[in-house]
Parts: structure tokens; sequence; C-alpha cells
């Protein structure tokens, strides 16, 4: 089967039991036949300069990612998976990016991402909620061309309350904004809200789903179109899937900031065992997220030291499409890992280092050096948010004080020559947005 045809994919893989029932598979089935031709028709009026982005928000096993990926190689399609809902588990409420990815769901997408030799296909192992959300919206750009939100957004929904609190939001107040700002997320969606018990107070305020999507679209500040319902579901109640088009002028996708902090897909290895794998053996028994031997719990930020076990493992280098050139990728046991900042960086042709410069220094670089690449940029992004925390809580004075004390008491010696930083010097520092490679000036 050709990448623009439509991938059969087996109903076991990808239904999920909420209540001591399977969702149906019709469900899955029918949603996308009328999702298809609605996808193809708008990706088909993006920019040809650039490549797509496609996300997939809540993806669960991946079924409509994969549909996607498969049937337009022209986009890179990213699925956020955050394990907090019914279809998956809620294991990203208090675990670890390790133990979102060794969930089933995830492992089965990784897994048939490999199985179809999909390079446009993605994982981000994300927990989405309200603050995350309002975030991703302030940089006043999308993010992606096309987002699906099937059954999703009462998850974030529910996992926000305290956040809506604390922004000085009632309930139903805080759900009009979090889905009005990821409608600013992307030009296109598809939407598939629950009935009640979900989203109660929105449905006591506002009737229906139409009407809460309507009074979404008002509070995003931007003109939008509806279209649907394009498909209806039994299940728990009523849920229509609609199709919401942006009518004003939104900002071109910015390909060159990557906002998701990690990527993942599965290993070309578990293609070849595919093979020699009788039919009822496991899925999920050969991707392995990153557990790698020694190490039973790998943190976001990744243990290198004592980490010998590393040396084992060749660096890999992960070339895809024409558009995307080269993504720069550390290979762990059974798992690929993405680094976003290189991967949005190799998007875009017109950059000073030429792709093959990119490739052969990526080549050439040991895996552990790589994985410490990874490292150093959370390192720089909590030391970022501890910093902004001290700024918040003390008057520059103080902080720039502090610092310098800090400075001596570390080095065990008198301050260096030259005039101490004031307030109104500025300090250059790496821009926090991911995928930014150059630097900005900002004050203490």
């Amino acid at each position: 089967m050709s990448p623009g045809d439509d991938v059969e994919l087996p109903r076991h893989d990808f239904t999920y039991i909420a209540a001591n029932a399977d969702r149906p598979w019709e469900h899955f089935t029918g949603r996308w036949q009328a999702m298809k031709p609605i996808l193809a028709e708008g990706l088909a009026r993006c920019s040809k300069t650039r490549p797509l982005r496609v996300v997939d928000l809540g993806s669960c096993s991946g079924y409509f990612a994969l549909k996607a990926a498969h049937r337009h190689p022209e986009a890179d399609v990213v699925a956020i998976e955050g394990s907090v809902g019914i279809g998956n588990g809620t294991v990203g409420v208090q675990g670890t990016v390790q133990q979102i990815l060794k969930t089933e769901a995830v492992q089965t997408h990784l897994r048939w991402i490999q199985r179809l030799k999909l390079t446009n296909g993605f994982l981000a192992p994300e927990v989405w909620d309200y603050v995350h959300v309002c975030n991703l919206a302030k940089t006043g750009r999308p993010i992606c061309d096309f987002m699906f939100m099937l059954s999703v957004v009462h998850h974030i929904d529910n996992i926000s309350v305290q956040q809506y609190a604390s922004a000085g939001l009632t309930r139903s107040q805080g759900g009009v904004d979090l889905l009005a700002k990821l409608l600013l997320l992307a030009p296109r969606h598809f939407v598939e809200l629950p009935n009640e018990p979900w989203l109660k107070e929105l449905f006591e305020k506002y009737g229906t789903a139409r009407g809460i999507l309507q009074a979404a679209a008002e509070a995003s500040g931007l003109k939008w179109s509806f279209r649907g319902p394009i498909f209806t579901a039994e299940w728990f109640g009523p849920r229509d899937t609609w199709v919401l088009e942006v009518e004003d002028g939104m900002p071109e996708l910015d390909i060159q900031s990557c906002p998701f902090p990690l990527l993942y897909r599965g290993n070309e290895m578990d293609t070849a065992l595919d093979a020699s794998e009788p039919e009822h053996a496991s899925p999920f028994q050969h991707v392995d997220g990153w557990t790698l031997p020694g190490e039973d719990n790998l943190p976001l930020s990744m243990k290198l030291a004592g980490d010998d076990a590393l040396d084992s493992f060749p660096p890999a280098l992960q070339g895809g499409r024409e558009a995307l050139t080269t993504a720069a990728a550390c290979e762990n046991l059974s798992g690929m890992l993405l680094d976003p900042a290189l991967y949005a960086a190799a998007a875009e042709p017109s950059v000073e280092t030429s792709d093959i410069a990119v490739a052969a220094a990526l080549k050439a670089a040991p895996t552990a050096l790589l994985l410490a690449h990874l490292t150093l940029r959370e390192a720089v992004a909590e030391a970022e948010d501890a910093l902004a925390e001290v700024r918040r809580a003390a008057p520059p004075e103080a902080v720039v004080q502090a610092g310098w004390d800090f400075w001596n008491r570390s080095h065990k010696k008198r301050v260096p020559c030259g005039p101490k930083p004031t307030a109104s010097r500025p300090v250059r520092a790496r821009a926090r947005k991911t995928g930014e490679v150059g630097l900005r000036t900002r004050t203490l």
C-alpha cells in the first residue's frame, strides 16, 4: 500500500475500555471517514513553501494520527499523549515521562509508526493543562495547520480546575477560556466534546456542545466557521464531531519554533521483529521507552553519570523526507528520542549551516554527547524558571547581590576586577523558546 492510500488498522489494537465496555469500532472508522476528505482539503490550502504539521491532541493509541500520517506524507503528524483520561489510564497526572511512554496505548502507537515506516509520525509525551495551553497561545502564532481534539478537552478541563481558581476564573469561565486558547493553536480543528456529566458547568450555561464551541469561538477574538456535525457517536450520550476553521487572518505557522520539548518514536528494530513474531505475541514487549540497562526510571533530564551502558548504543541520525531534512536522534534501548531544537533548525533550508554539514556533525557525535545536549537544555530551562521565581520575590539589586555572594562562596576568591552588573546592564541569555537558536537581550 503506497502513501496516500488509506491504511487498515486492527480493531484490537486501538479500541479502549470505559465502564467495562469497548468504545465501538464504528466510532473510530466513522469519524475517520468523515474527517478524511476535510483534512485533505484543508492541508491542500496550506502553504507549499514549508513542511505542514498536524497535531492529534490526546492521541491514545494513535489511530487518527497514524491514519493522517500515512495518508499525508507531506505533513508531520505529532501525537500528544499525556495519559490523564480513560483511554490510556491516568499515570500522567503524577507520573514521569517514562511512565507515559510505557503505557500500552503509547507503545502500540510507537510500534505502528515503525510497522508503517512513517518518517513523519511523532509522539510527544506531554500533559496539557490550562497553564500550558495559555503559554502556547500567548506566542500569538499557531503551532500546527490542523488540530484533532477528539474526546480530550474534558480531560484537560478536569486537571485544570485548581488553575482556573488561581487565575480568578469560575469552572465555566475557565473551560471556555481553555477552549478559546486551544482554538488559537491552529486555523482548523476537528472537535468532539462529550456529553454530561462531563463539562457539567459548561452544559448548564450554554446548553449544547455547539453552544459551548460558539462561546469559545467568540472568546478567542477571531471569527470562525462551523461545519457539522460531520459525525455523531452514541457514547455515554451523543458526541458530535465539528469542524472549525478560522475566517479572520491568523499568523503563519512558524516551523522554526518547535513547541514540543520532547519528540519520540519507536525503534526500527521493531519492524524486523514483526516478521518472526507469532500472531498472538504481545505488541508491547519490544518498545520500552527510556529503560536502559541498570536504569529503571530515568527522569526527563536523564542521568548520564555512570551510564556506561550508553557506550553500547551507536549514535543515530534519522534521515527524513526532503522537507524534514535532518532530525537528530538519540537511540535508546528500543526507542528513538528526537531533539526538537535540531529538528526545527533543520526544517528551514535557508539556515547558514548546510544540511550535509549538520548531518555529518550529528553522525560523528557520540550518543552520550547528544544526551548531554538534551540534559543541558532541560537544566537551563529549570534554572531560568528558578531565577524567574527569585526575581518575582526580590528587587533586582537583591538578586544581583545574591548572585555575586554565591559566586564568591563557590569560587572562594574575590570578585574579579571590573564593575558588577547593575539593573540597567544587559545580560546575554539563550532564548527560552524551544527551537530558537539565537540569543536575546534581557535586563535584570
